[in-house]
């Protein structure tokens, strides 16, 4: 399973890719195509959602079953 973070903006869409790239996690950013904002594709670790929140980071969070 992977965590698919939608960001509200690209601004912070590029903070979390850095954020997360600093403490060592891989992942990937794209546009969602019919809505406004970003998402962020990562591993499924419950660390993640926690350091944004912690760096103050808005996000909404879904999983993704893994084909």
């Amino acid at each position: 399973m992977k965590y698919i973070l939608q960001m509200p903006s690209y601004t912070y869409a590029q903070k979390a890719v850095r954020l997360l790239v600093s403490f060592g996690y891989s992942c990937e950013l794209k546009r969602r195509e019919k809505e406004c904002g970003y998402d962020l594709y990562t591993e499924k670790n419950p660390d993640i959602p926690k350091l944004l929140n912690r760096y103050k980071i808005p996000y909404s969070l879904r999983e993704e079953e893994s084909s």
